[in-house]
């Protein structure tokens, strides 16, 4: 009786840690599917904008990041992209503008706001050369070029990283913290923890020209 009792409990012990485990992994999947989704939607919705972006059809909106003029309705962390600095954007990385883009407050698995990068070439500006299919694109990742605008997931925070703040630093790593035009999508660890996702020139201007 005493050994039958024990290979019930036995049995019941196995059976949460089981239970528990998959219910662990079910959480854990269900949270990369909506970064990705979050990713996805956004990458989407720059898209869109450049297609059907009227004045300037290719064209990308600012980062949010910098521009903080109360009377203007816009400041940092806002939603809405940076106004120009003379022909410039005030920054080339920075929050995912999702306001201008018309889309809800997109976040990553740890509720973090996406971050958002773009090719100088592509700002909406008429000081910028004309937009067409032949239009340089700017941004390398992982060593490879042509991307049009980056699309980035900053997770957790990491050691050395702190928040609130407006500080790239503070929320990506490697060279996608130093706002040049590099940009890496891993390794993962205890160093990295940023969630990718780009836009080559070559599939924005495919979408560009159906619409031209």
């Amino acid at each position: 009786v005493a050994l039958i009792a024990l290979l019930v409990l036995l049995i019941l012990a196995g059976s949460y840690a089981f239970y528990r485990a998959a219910n662990g992994n079910h959480g854990m999947h269900s949270a990369d599917q909506a970064q990705i989704a979050s990713l996805a939607r956004a990458k989407e919705a720059v898209i869109a904008r450049a297609v059907t972006d009227a004045n300037r059809t290719g064209s990308l909106p600012c980062p949010d990041l910098i521009t903080n003029n109360v009377g203007l309705s816009n400041i940092p962390g806002d939603g809405k992209a940076d106004m120009f600095t003379l022909t410039q954007c005030p920054s080339y990385v920075g929050w995912l503008p999702w306001v201008t883009l018309d889309l809800p407050e997109l976040t990553d698995d740890t509720g973090t706001r996406l971050w958002y990068a773009l090719s100088p070439t592509l700002r909406d500006d008429d000081s910028a050369q004309p937009i067409n299919s032949d239009t340089n694109a700017t941004l390398r990742i992982d060593g490879g070029g042509e991307i049009a605008a980056i699309i980035i997931a900053p997770r957790g925070a990491l050691s050395g990283q702190t928040r609130p703040s407006n500080n790239a630093a503070d929320y990506l790593q490697g060279d996608n913290a130093n706002g040049d035009a590099n940009y890496v999508s891993g390794p993962a660890g205890n160093s990295f923890n940023d969630v990718v996702a780009i836009i080559t020139r070559q599939e924005l201007m495919a979408a560009v020209e159906k619409r031209v």
